[in-house]
Parts: structure tokens; sequence; C-alpha cells
């Protein structure tokens, strides 16, 4: 049996966890394997609007740190096609429902473990969410 899936444009679920920056080298692999673009996403969960703009201006520029660091890895790995957003919103939906579907997603690459485990226990893991409610495949990758 031949796989014929094609990857076109992958998603990476980045929040400065260790486990993210695994997935990161995993979908590194894939876009490279399908000459795919790839997407290296942080989301700030502020939705109850409980974070001052000093801080939400703080994690931004701390995720944005994070992320051209991570595009300077891929481009010592001799990959080139890496695009970094920051955005606001709730990470699960973010990352497996409106983004995948603006962005025309084929996969969704997300770390099994996030940097808030225990937030993520009492609401349900994002990688869980994904699996669940995505409207393209989802690979988690464990560490």
């Amino acid at each position: 049996m031949t796989n014929t899936k094609h990857y076109n444009t992958i998603i990476v679920g980045i929040d400065g966890s260790e486990s993210s920056h695994i997935a990161f080298k995993e979908a590194i692999s894939i876009a490279k394997m399908y000459h795919a673009k790839l997407f290296a996403i942080h989301v700030i969960n502020n939705l109850a609007n409980y974070l001052p703009e000093d801080a939400i201006n703080e994690l931004t520029r701390e995720a944005e740190e994070n992320l051209a660091h991570l595009k300077e890895q891929a481009a010592n790995d001799d990959f080139h096609d890496v695009f970094t957003l920051v955005v606001e919103g709730s990470p699960k939906k973010m990352l497996s429902l409106t983004l995948p579907v603006d962005l025309k997603a084929d996969l969704i690459v997300l770390g099994a473990t996030g940097k808030h485990m225990i937030s993520e226990s009492m609401l349900g893991s994002i990688a869980h969410y994904a699996t669940s409610n995505a409207h393209c495949s989802v690979l988690i990758v464990r560490n």
C-alpha cells in the first residue's frame, strides 16, 4: 500500500516547553520531506482578559524571541520555509480549529505535554482536543 498523503502546510504549536521544541524538530523533518511550509505558532491564553496589557506585551516579546530562535535553528538545519505567529486566544481552539482552517493546514504537530501541565489536566490537553476536533491530520510527538 502506497502512502499518497502529501502535506503542503504544517502548523506546530509552540509554548516554550521542551515538548514543543521536540515537536518543532519533528515538524521540520516532515516539512523538509514534503517541501511544505511550516508555521510555528505561540498562542497567548488570555480568555478571561485577566492579563494587563504590559503582561501581554512581555509574553508576546518572550514568545517572539523563542520563535525567532527556533526559526534560526531551522535555518541552521537548511530549512527556510518557517513562518512564525504569536496570537491571543484559546490555545485549544486556535491550534485545532481556527488557524488550521485560516492557513489551510494539512497537518498539526503538537507536543504530548505542554508548559502548563496542571492547567491542562484540569481543562483537557490541547493535544487531546486537537485529535478530537481538528479537520486535518494531527501528530502528537512524545519526548
